[in-house]
């Protein structure tokens, strides 16, 4: 290491520059600057009174300079850090650390093109999410408190504690993440750390986002995806361990118990228990909802027609007459995946909304319209929704009392939170709310209210996931995919109007229980409904 003179002989004196704190009252804005937004946010401001800064760069006014009123005390330009300084003025700082360019002092020309070189793109260039992460996470390593960095970064609790979990990610997920066609903030960043080193996870999240879908739907896509998964195994494990025969599939020949008590007079499936024929058919993939079937049916006495395509007929040349459907069965398992997918990033972010400081001008209109109209939604649920989950996690603890402080442009929000929450909950909560997206059946919550609903959160700044964009354009759901990944069967018919339920079908919400003994053989949703118990 060298000595102290070696490196002082290294040193090349800066002439005519002098670095100083000078009193806010001397400094003044250059009268060529031309920076029509100081874009003053918060963080911003707070990093400033923290006196995280980087130094501006004065000169002093000339003083032959012509002085308006108010402006006699000023003695500084501002060349190169205007927005610091409005920054400054806006926290009612005393003083900024300022560099004094008295080379600058008098080329006015060279005072403008610091102007230009300060602020130019080419010039500056802003940490990426994956730089900042990694700053701030290793200033937590090196001893900075997540209170001290929140301070001195003007950033909040969330963005802070995001920034520290994404800072963790692995070198192969970060690259992974930077090979991703998006514009990563530290918040998505963070999300990536339930799947750090997960490849699958991260391919499936790469399609998607390269699909235009943002990080936070894709995420949670994939966590009900695996939740299905787990839930798949749980139950299976059960009834293996139940000692009852669990089979992906219903065997050639087989038939449900449903559709035995339907060809089979007095037949009852509650007293099939002991039957050496029986057996649970739970799908590979989808909700956890074994169908009971019996590969022995003759012993109840059920003959098999001979003719073709008569009922409980199998169907010849096809290993299992599951298959006839499975296109479409793969696209209500993946429509109600998308659906419960949907819902929480919706919900996320209706919880923002509903804590905004003021309320978006179409709120009271909208309000007031659902009050006059009371659909269905309101009137299962509206008198009822301070006492669901919901409320506490979309509204929080807000009560009738604490209404009276509440300033006045926040008001229509809070007639808002109980319409909003009795929407989620009948759109998330009931088993027939997952009929809702479909043009075949009917949910707890009709597609028109659901589109009412939709289409507001859409004007507030809600960007909808694909399936919510079928239901406010009232057109079937096709899967995620876009239209030209799709496989030619797959992809809609331009020619067929969309199916839209009439106003008695959209009245009518199908019974919760109506699907228990749902027939997989005819039924493209059977399977996919309540989980089920080894013991019933």
């Amino acid at each position: 290491m060298p000595d102290t003179a070696d490196w002082e002989n290294g040193l090349r004196e800066a002439g005519n520059v002098r670095l100083a704190r000078i009193p806010l009252h001397l400094l003044d804005h250059h009268p060529g600057n031309v920076r029509a937004d100081y874009a003053l946010t918060d963080a911003f401001c707070k990093s400033l009174a923290a006196e995280q800064q980087v130094a501006v760069h004065v000169v002093p006014i000339p003083d032959d300079h012509p002085r308006g009123e108010g402006e006699e005390g000023y003695r500084f330009w501002v060349t190169k850090g205007n927005r610091r300084l409005a920054a400054a003025r806006r926290e009612q700082l005393p003083d900024l650390l300022c560099l004094i360019d008295l080379v600058k002092a008098g080329d006015r020309a060279g005072q403008f093109i610091d102007i230009v070189v300060e602020n130019d793109d080419e010039f500056r260039r802003g940490l990426t999410a994956f730089e900042q992460a990694q700053a701030l996470f290793a200033a937590h390593e090196a001893g900075a408190s997540r209170t001290r960095i929140r301070k001195l970064t003007g950033r909040t609790r969330e963005e802070v504690a995001g920034a520290i979990t994404a800072g963790r990610l692995s070198t192969t997920t970060r690259q992974a993440a930077q090979q991703m066609n998006h514009d990563w903030t530290l918040e998505d960043l963070a999300l990536l750390a339930e799947f750090d080193g997960d490849e699958d996870a991260l391919a499936e999240i790469q399609q998607r986002v390269g699909w235009g879908h943002k990080v936070r739907y894709a995420v949670e896509y994939i966590r009900t995806e695996r939740a299905e998964a787990a839930e798949r195994a749980r139950v299976r494990a059960e009834l293996e361990q139940a000692g009852i025969r669990v089979t992906d599939d219903i065997p050639f020949g087989a038939l449900t118990l449903t559709r035995l008590a339907d060809v089979v007079e007095g037949f009852d499936p509650d007293t099939h228990t002991e039957c050496e024929g029986r057996g649970v058919f739970l799908r590979s993939r989808g909700t956890a909802t074994p169908v009971v079937y019996c590969t022995s049916s003759e012993r109840h006495g059920y003959a098999p027609p001979e003719t073709p395509g008569a009922p409980g007929a199998p169907v010849v040349g096809s290993a299992s007459p599951v298959k006839a459907n499975e296109l479409e069965r793969k696209l209500v398992i993946e429509g109600n995946r998308a659906w419960k997918a949907s819902a929480a990033v919706r919900q996320e972010w209706v919880a923002g909304l509903l804590a905004r400081a003021s309320a978006p001008k179409p709120v009271l209109a909208w309000v007031a319209r659902q009050l006059m109209e009371m659909p269905t939604p309101l009137r299962d649920k509206l008198t009822g929704a301070r006492h669901t989950a919901l409320w506490a996690k979309l509204v929080g603890n807000i009560d009738a009392a604490s209404t009276a402080a509440v300033r006045p442009g926040r008001l229509p929000l809070l007639a808002l939170a109980p319409i909003a929450v009795a929407y989620e909950h009948q759109m998330t909560v009931p088993d027939s709310a997952r009929y809702i997206w479909r043009h075949d059946r009917t949910g707890a919550v009709s597609r028109a209210d659901a589109r009412a609903y939709l289409s507001l959160l859409v004007e507030l700044g809600y960007q909808p996931t694909p399936i919510e964009q079928a239901v406010i354009d009232g057109l079937p759901y096709r899967g995620d995919a876009p239209v030209e990944e799709l496989e030619p069967e797959q992809a809609p018919d331009a020619g067929e109007p969309p199916h839209e339920p009439g106003a008695e079908e959209m009245s009518t919400a199908v019974p919760q229980d109506a699907k228990v003994w749902a027939d997989p053989q005819t039924d493209p949703d059977a399977g996919d409904g309540a989980p089920y118990s080894a013991a019933a």
